[in-house]
């Protein structure tokens, strides 16, 4: 009886190391590419893209407790495990007025550096892979409120993705809560 039960070893163990060796090469062209991971969200019925290496989490909308006195964009805090974080409505940020709060929105909690907020979207696509060479530039006038918080756009079948500059968000002074400013208005 035969030992190799009509296989040809040697010539199956040739196949696999040449495909080994073809899938390392495609793996390799592949690479020369620099590719990003973005959390897909839409907010006044646009979408942006949020780089997914600054999202901590996805959530539900807790029941959220508003503070007297501030902008429109900050739409109150909330307790996450012990820690006050601030809602912040990125539409009034990138001039698309603010939204009236649904119960079905969600929150994602993004941090840059310390500055930790969470940004109040209408829905959560899922995450998304972006090629460098894919993002193209504003057009003159595009966003014009909002030009320093936009790394570029990304066009596929008539659909646009913006993508958002966490950093730059981040380090809006409308972001920051000033408590002197805050004790001042109050006497």
């Amino acid at each position: 009886m035969d030992e190799n039960h009509g296989y040809e070893i040697e010539q199956i163990l040739q196949e696999m190391r040449a495909d080994y060796w073809r899938n390392l090469e495609a793996e390799e062209e592949g690479a020369g590419a620099l590719a990003t991971e973005y959390l897909i969200v839409h907010c006044g019925n646009k979408r942006y893209g949020l780089p997914a290496s600054n999202c901590r989490e996805v959530l539900k909308l807790p029941r959220l407790v508003r503070v007297p006195r501030l902008p429109e964009h900050l739409c109150g805090i909330f307790n996450l495990r012990g820690e006050i974080v601030a809602v912040t409505d990125m539409c009034p940020l990138l001039g698309l007025g603010a939204q009236s709060v649904q119960n079905d929105f969600r929150l994602v909690v993004v941090e840059v550096g310390a500055l930790k907020t969470a940004l109040l979207v209408e829905i959560v696509e899922g995450l998304s892979r972006v090629d460098e060479e894919q993002i193209e530039a504003l057009a003159e006038g595009a966003g014009a409120g909002a030009r320093d918080l936009i790394l570029g756009k990304l066009v596929e079948n008539e659909d646009v993705l913006v993508l958002i500059d966490l950093g730059g968000l981040m380090a809006r002074p409308e972001l920051v809560v000033d408590q002197k400013q805050q004790d001042e208005s109050n006497s």
